[in-house]
């Protein structure tokens, strides 16, 4: 292992360490390392290994007399086989349809399956539901026109023209390099071990050199990017191979200025053409408001802030259509791809690096918006990550060949260049907007009336109540819970409504029924919902008149000695929620993005119904018998959270008036939630659903 000691200022000295087989192959990135600016300006090197490019150094073309392989140092003359070379056979040909590993797989056109197709059934349904009800109310008209608009929905997407390319055929290889092997070094030595990686991958296509060659971001930062020798050993490995190539980098301009940039070498190592990011990554290569936020230590690890470039160009490269460069995070810009399309780009080579995240799903997603700017456009894409995931896609948003993340490879395909337009890259985002601008004047529709808020009336001396308590596999709590309710002292009675729990539940509670006669048991064959045992356990509150009926958790998270706050409110209201999100409520042993997720379910029901309710998911709460009378008068369509926010929505609609108290929500500590994605969907879907039908509905109705 070499060392070179490297003096920043008078009496310090940094040592860096430089690994030998990184440098004992590259004499001219090595004296990259003398010139190395460490602490500023009149850092000298001291010791340094390696040699030094001699004066009579020339630059020779591939299969010229002498000519030699730079990274093998034999000749390159067309007739040996390098270890690395990709044979023409084994290129594939752009239109196989091949799943994200690399694997064959149906087609999978961007906005014609998947999510389009769930976001598009969703909206044919919510049409047909609202179009079956006007009409049988007698409204032909509005039915008419809301059928008319599921068949829009469900057929224009399909009918959308997406274009093939059908341009000039391009020979196109993307290089993806062990960064991993590197991960250890820092600053000017981790610069020139990526270059050298990226390098070495280059010079095995000498044998069969494509029209185009990708060397992901990242492949050249500052450490090379600003050294003249070094620059110059890149522009010689691309001379050897005598292929244009489109690189990703970071430069230092002339005016101080430090930018990402993508370079273009062309057959001869010269660099002809260059693209400035636009879009720069906040708090990644900028500090936005840096000196407002300077009181912040984490602003200081970007130690200077990069700058844009002033408007978006293409690449221009001799022999080759314009090409379009995308620099990784503005790959998520789509105005950017198009408009990249729209001066005439014929295809899209986007230069990514996502090493800092590692293996996360950052790079999946990333891939996926390369996806959409293909279809979106009707381009290829190369994606090419420094670290993966690396892929070829076709105009139609296929990916047609990838590699996975830190795994080296040369990828290489025949990729067709377009000079169509698509609809997207014609008119922009005008359809998106023209969305928002439907949605938000949906939601500023009118809602139906609802009646006049009523005086729900004292409630009798001596009230009775029902507490309702739904049981699956509850053995741990269910004791602590029966004993709590006890200790309230207040005038109850218990009606446990059991799923068949195997775990034993229902013979714990069978047995305290024995003793206690305040406590009852129904018992259910099987998991039957959440609704339909708070539906039994109402009817029996109505049919046996009690006062009031309580919805209650039996695992703990709903304390019983808080249970008589919401009976004293239910003196002032026909409903009492137990309200975790009013001044004085909390929850406990949450995440904040668990918390956070509730929050906004209750405020887009607030929104959407337009009832004043801050916690309508919430499962403890109290009833009066007459107000759930009228409340469950029609059948409920719903289940889990979409149960609940429908019983304050009709309580609402009624006119009854609804109150919260505060309680003290803690997660369970035993068993399982019961709580499914499919019932967290069916409730969004259903407050969408009523909130629409709120906005089209007649006052009348």
């Amino acid at each position: 292992m070499a060392r070179a000691w490297i003096r920043t200022r008078p009496r310090r000295r940094v040592r860096l360490r430089v690994r030998y087989h990184v440098l004992r192959r590259a004499p001219v990135l090595d004296l990259a390392l003398r010139r190395a600016r460490v602490g500023g300006p009149g850092a000298d090197v001291r010791r340094v290994h390696g040699g030094v490019r001699g004066p009579g150094a020339r630059r020779v073309a591939p299969g010229s007399p002498g000519a030699r392989d730079a990274r093998t140092g034999g000749p390159v003359d067309g007739r040996r086989m390098d270890p690395g070379h990709v044979p023409a056979r084994r290129v594939r040909v752009g239109t196989a349809r091949v799943g994200p590993g690399g694997r064959a797989g149906a087609p999978a056109r961007v906005g014609r399956g998947g999510v389009g197709a769930l976001v598009r059934g969703v909206l044919v349904s919510g049409l047909l539901l609202l179009a079956w009800e006007r009409w049988g109310s007698g409204r032909r008209a509005r039915a008419l026109a809301l059928a008319m608009s599921a068949v829009a929905v469900a057929v224009v997407p399909a009918a959308i023209p997406t274009p093939d390319a059908d341009g000039r055929a391009i020979d196109v290889a993307a290089l993806q390099v062990d960064v991993d092997s590197v991960q250890h070094l820092v600053g000017v030595e981790e610069d020139i071990a990526v270059a050298r990686l990226n390098i070495d991958r280059h010079l095995r296509l000498a044998q069969d050199p494509p029209d185009l060659v990708v060397w992901g971001e990242g492949a050249l930062d500052p450490g090379v990017s600003n050294d003249p020798s070094a620059m110059e050993e890149v522009s010689d490995a691309v001379a050897s191979v005598g292929a244009s190539t489109i690189a990703g980098a970071v430069t230092d301009a002339r005016d101080g200025t430090e930018r990402t940039v993508t370079l273009a070498f062309d057959e001869t190592g010269a660099i002809v053409d260059r693209y400035e990011k636009v879009k720069l990554v906040p708090f990644g290569e900028y500090v936005p408001f840096r000196g407002a936020l300077g009181w912040i230590s984490a602003t200081d690890q970007v130690a200077v802030d990069r700058t844009p470039g002033e408007e978006v160009t293409l690449i221009s490269l001799p022999g080759l259509p314009k090409i379009g460069t995308p620099i990784c995070y503005e790959n998520s810009f789509p105005s950017i791809d198009r408009e990249m399309t729209r001066l005439g780009a014929g295809i899209l080579v986007v230069v990514i690096n996502n090493a800092s995240y590692e293996r996360t799903a950052a790079s999946e997603q990333h891939l996926l918006m390369s996806r959409l700017r293909a279809a979106e456009n009707g381009r290829w894409v190369v994606h090419a990550a420094v670290s993966g995931i690396s892929a070829f896609i076709d105009e139609h948003g296929r990916v047609v060949d990838s590699r996975g993340l830190f795994e080296p490879a040369t990828m290489r395909t025949m990729v067709r260049s377009s000079d169509r337009r698509t609809p997207y890259t014609r008119l922009g985002d005008w359809v998106p907007w023209g969305s928002i601008v439907l949605v938000v004047g949906l939601i500023a529709l009118p809602r139906g009336r609802r009646r006049p808020a009523s005086d729900p009336g004292p409630l009798p001396e001596r009230t009775r109540t029902l507490v309702i308590l739904p049981t699956y596999n509850e053995r741990a709590t269910i004791a602590t819970v029966l004993d709590g309710l006890t200790a309230t002292g207040a005038d109850l009675d218990v009606l446990v409504v059991d799923d068949g729990s195997p775990d034993g539940t229902g013979q714990i509670v069978r047995e305290r029924s024995e003793t206690d006669p305040h406590v009852r048991l129904v018992e259910r064959s099987g998991k039957s919902g959440l609704a339909s045992a708070y539906a039994v356990g109402f009817e029996r509150a109505i049919s046996e008149g009690y006062d009031l009926a309580v919805e209650m958790d039996s695992d703990l998270s709903h304390r019983p000695d808080e249970l008589p706050r919401l009976l004293e409110a239910a003196t002032r209201h026909h409903l009492v929620i137990g309200s975790r999100y009013v001044h004085g409520g909390s929850v406990t042993n949450w995440s904040r993005s668990r918390v956070a997720l509730s929050k906004a379910g209750n405020l887009y029901a607030r929104f959407c119904l337009g009832f004043d309710v801050h916690d309508a998911t919430s499962g403890f709460r109290a009833y009066r018998r007459e107000a759930l009378e009228e409340i469950i008068a029609a059948p409920i369509a719903s289940d889990g959270y979409g149960f609940q926010i429908e019983l304050v929505y009709r309580a609402w609609n009624l006119g009854l008036s609804v109150g919260e108290a505060p309680i003290s929500f803690r997660e369970r500590e035993h068993g399982q939630s019961k709580i499914s994605r499919r019932i967290v969907v069916e409730a969004l879907w259903l407050v969408t659903l009523w909130g629409l039908r709120a906005r089209f509905q007649s006052p009348s109705s």
